[in-house]
């Protein structure tokens, strides 16, 4: 039961939370790349400690492996994929990756923090369909 809470956590985290660090970071790219490399692994982290969780009827018949390999694809893509949507949509849309293409860029926080969470819900939407059809 705990582990659902904290599941929870970790996907609101990911979903509300992580843009808002990408917009407060969306000066500095290459800390925005760290950080969002930081948050990727952790999730991989949550990820492989989700699948260590006994489950005696999976881990008599398959062992160790598909329950983790299951649990990385589907953190991965439905909670790591959000976090790269998320940097890439904020720096994309504030002027770091091509500075010299558009003199306009898109500088308030909240219109990039809201398209940073539209971005990342998409993502997640998108990578839960995915996984829905490599498992089936």
């Amino acid at each position: 039961m705990e582990l659902l809470y904290f599941k929870a956590a970790v996907t609101m985290g990911s979903l509300f939370l992580f843009p808002a660090v990408a917009v407060f970071l969306r000066r500095h790219p290459t800390m925005l790349w760290v950080t969002t490399g930081i948050g990727v692994c952790l999730i991989l982290w949550f990820a492989a400690f989700a699948a260590s969780v006994p489950k005696d009827a999976i881990l008599a018949e398959y062992g160790y492996s598909l329950p983790l390999q299951r649990s990385l694809l589907t953190y991965g893509l439905m909670l790591g994929l959000t976090q790269i949507a998320a940097t890439v949509a904020v720096q994309a849309l504030a002027g770091l990756q091509v500075r010299s293409a558009s003199p306009r860029r898109l500088s308030s926080w909240l219109w990039l923090y809201i398209i940073g969470v539209l971005s990342a819900m998409a993502a997640s939407f998108l990578g839960g369909r995915l996984y829905i059809l490599v498992v089936s």
